[in-house]
């Protein structure tokens, strides 16, 4: 007979597995005569259920290659399906899924089930850049995310030239960070009427008495205003103030820490000590002696000015995380994740973008009808649609697949945390597919 405390024993240990394996995350690939309602019956479940988990109206259409996001831990295989494809769709090896299926060799046929191997669950730090509004949506934006969230960015306070604080109107965002349990912190960038200003970066951190001023007002902003501690956005420091953005903050940190605020600090994508060089101003060993998150901002390979395509390709970003990694304790970088589009409309050579939300992106492929693509290289989607002035549009964007490509990076590298830019421009499957990866701390 097994003792009571042994029956307990095995009681806390189920448990403790139970809370740290993630369910599987099943990503259905639309085919020719697929329907919501097909893809309901298929997999036994509710087309609201399914609907509302992929920010879509019971009636509406699919397209081509649209990825939607199924509860459940099997999948059912397609006509046209290889294991090699579901593998990746699913970000595993197509080893283990034949392993976890016992089978011997990778022929497959449509209407079979195979059950996916969960992932571990892992805790995670998560902070998110926050544009505030009014009291009331500001509140509503908070109390809808706040699960999946550690910190919240409030975006963006700025220095002048004397080193005093540009305040924002954040209407309290702050207060009700706390209240929802989460910590704000002060975004501080160097936005001017130029945009990122790398003038006014040099301005204020170069000068000895200068940068001690600034650092005082910053504290001053922390303390008066009950911020956690400061997120510094100083994007296109040049190589020439590398020594000066070092100093600037370990002087920060070591006047926040004595208050047991914190100091966090965006970076561009590097793959090595100066490289590439336009990012030299940026010294990734040194500030991750100091400050206590790094926000790596693996995003914007393409971006509205430039050429179109994938935004954050897992090609690019891995030989990021393979130089930070070995310069910095893993428990400090947050992967950055972009929680939007971009749509450039194509003429010819001449390419010009616009950014705006994930699910508007979702709508945009719907409304024209637009098979959606899969570069399984960046791990990116994209489509192309013409828009009511017979101009051709090209939108790449994030979806189920790229999203869980990258959230399995963040356990692959063993991170310590990661965010987005910015809340409010995701999509349903994405808070969903976080909360069944990671335990938000």
């Amino acid at each position: 007979m097994v003792k009571p405390i042994s029956m307990f024993l095995i009681f806390l240990i189920l448990s403790f597995n139970y809370s740290n394996a993630a369910f599987a995350q099943v990503i259905h690939k639309t085919r020719l005569g697929d329907t919501l309602n097909k893809i309901a019956s298929q997999y036994n479940k509710k087309i609201n259920t399914i609907a509302n988990l992929n920010g879509l109206q019971k009636n509406h259409h699919l397209v081509l290659g649209q990825a939607l996001l199924i509860p459940g831990s099997y999948y059912i295989v397609q006509q046209g399906d290889s294991l090699f494809e579901i593998a990746n769709r699913h970000a595993i090896n197509t080893k283990s899924l034949m392993n976890y299926n016992n089978l011997k060799t990778s022929f497959i046929i449509p209407g079979q089930k195979l059950s996916l191997p969960p992932s571990s669950k892992k805790n995670i730090w998560t902070g998110t850049y926050f544009i505030p509004k009014d009291k009331d949506t500001n509140t509503w934006m908070i109390e809808k995310y706040k699960r999946t969230l550690s910190g919240l960015f409030v975006f963006d306070y700025r220095p002048n030239e004397k080193g005093q604080l540009i305040r924002v109107k954040e209407n309290e965002a702050h207060k009700i960070a706390w209240r929802r349990d989460l910590y704000p912190y002060a975004t501080l960038t160097n936005v001017s009427s130029k945009g990122f200003d790398p003038d006014l970066v040099h301005k204020v951190i170069s000068d000895p008495a200068l940068r001690k001023t600034f650092i005082s007002n910053i504290y001053s902003l922390l303390d008066s205003q009950d911020y956690q501690g400061v997120v510094i956005d100083f994007e296109m420091v040049r190589p020439e103030d590398r020594e000066n953005l070092n100093q600037f903050i370990k002087q920060l940190a070591a006047k926040l820490h004595r208050f047991k605020m914190h100091v966090l600090i965006a970076l561009p994508p590097m793959t090595g000590d100066k490289i590439p060089q336009y990012y030299s101003g940026y010294d990734y060993r040194t500030l991750g002696k100091y400050a206590d998150k790094l926000f790596l901002m693996t995003y914007n390979w393409h971006w509205p000015g430039g050429p179109s395509g994938p935004i954050a390709p897992i090609s690019e970003i891995r030989p990021v995380l393979n130089y930070a990694i070995s310069v910095v304790p893993k428990s400090k970088l947050m992967l950055g994740i972009p929680q939007y589009a971009y749509d450039w409309t194509i003429n010819g050579e001449n390419r010009k973008g616009a950014a705006y939300s994930t699910q508007n992106a979702i709508n945009q492929y719907i409304k024209h009808e637009s098979e959606v693509f899969y570069d399984e290289k960046a791990s990116s989607p994209w489509f192309r649609y013409v828009d009511e002035n017979q101009k051709l549009h090209e939108v790449w964007f994030e979806d189920p697949r790229s999203l869980l490509a990258k959230f399995r990076l963040v356990k692959e590298y063993g991170l310590g945390g990661m965010g987005c830019w910015h809340l409010g421009t995701s999509m349903p499957q994405t808070e969903e597919m976080l909360l069944s990866e990671f335990n938000v701390e």
